[in-house]
């Protein structure tokens, strides 16, 4: 049996004039990884655009299809996985291509008369992710009493609006690293935070760790092991090095185990020392 999965797609600065279909080819251990097969095998994919558009900056809508051997609770994560790949590479060499994973639908399609009987009129499926959108904030006045400024907060903006996670984690970092890294080449990074008094209180006053269900404040020695974690995690962010093993890249899985957990206690310091620095004009 094999699974075609649809995925939904727009984009952006490019334009798919016809079906476009390709062979990826899976390794036996890319196989072995997501559990489907041990050996090598060739996976289809299909790119078939709704309709054309003739501005250049018009979005184009169409389907991406993935056919793979087994059934769609097998082929589940090297599905999403390649879709992933596809925007990724289309992104970087031609246009921005975004995959919709909001409804996913797919086919079963049998290869013996067996699975066709065992299938019946079911040989579809659909997943439907759902997404909490939180409520748009409303605008406070007090927060501009008075027209404050900063070089930084244009910064903190850019990270903010920054489309991943690692780029979103080197912006925020820059802020610290700015306020309280090192001024002498004989210190280094994370000792000159780890020995910050100024962040040591911020970081007390602002963050909170949960210890057997209840908040409590953060002790130096938790600071220390934050801000250490914070030191690593950029490096590896910042000096890839895929060819040595070394580093986390777009789309590698330390990106949800590593990178993203630290991203509310690094934006939160950013910004807590950003607002403490405010100067009027």
């Amino acid at each position: 049996m094999k699974t075609c999965w649809d995925f939904l797609f727009e984009c952006t600065n490019i334009q798919f004039e016809r079906v476009h279909k390709f062979v990826a080819t899976i390794t036996a251990k890319q196989a072995k990884a997501f559990g489907i097969s041990s050996q090598a095998f060739d996976a289809r994919v299909i790119i078939e655009p709704v309709e054309k558009h003739h501005h250049p900056t018009s979005k184009q809508t169409g389907s991406l299809k993935i056919v793979l051997p087994g059934d769609n609770k097998e082929t589940r994560g090297l599905a999403f996985w390649l879709s992933k790949q596809v925007e990724q590479q289309i992104t970087f060499s031609q246009g921005e291509m975004k995959i919709i994973y909001g409804a996913i639908g797919g086919e079963h399609q049998p290869d013996t008369a067996e699975e066709a009987e065992q299938l019946g009129d079911e040989p579809y499926f659909a997943e439907i992710q759902m997404v909490e959108v939180p409520p748009t904030p409303t605008f406070d006045g007090l927060s501009l009493q008075k027209v404050s400024g900063h070089p930084l907060i244009g910064q903190f903006n850019a990270a903010k609006q920054a489309k991943n996670p690692i780029d979103q984690f080197l912006g925020f970092f820059k802020v610290l690293e700015d306020f309280y890294g090192p001024t002498s080449k004989k210190v280094k990074l994370a000792t000159a935070l780890k020995t910050s008094t100024e962040l040591l209180h911020l970081a007390q006053a602002h963050l909170t760790i949960t210890e057997n269900s209840l908040n409590k404040k953060l002790t130096k020695d938790e600071f220390t092991h934050l801000v250490e974690k914070l030191v690593k995690t950029r490096h590896e962010c910042a000096h890839l090095r895929t060819s040595e093993g070394f580093g986390i890249a777009h789309g590698n899985s330390r990106v949800a185990t590593e990178v993203k957990p630290l991203m509310e206690p690094l934006r939160g310091l950013a910004y807590e020392a950003i607002k403490m620095r405010l100067s009027p004009y």
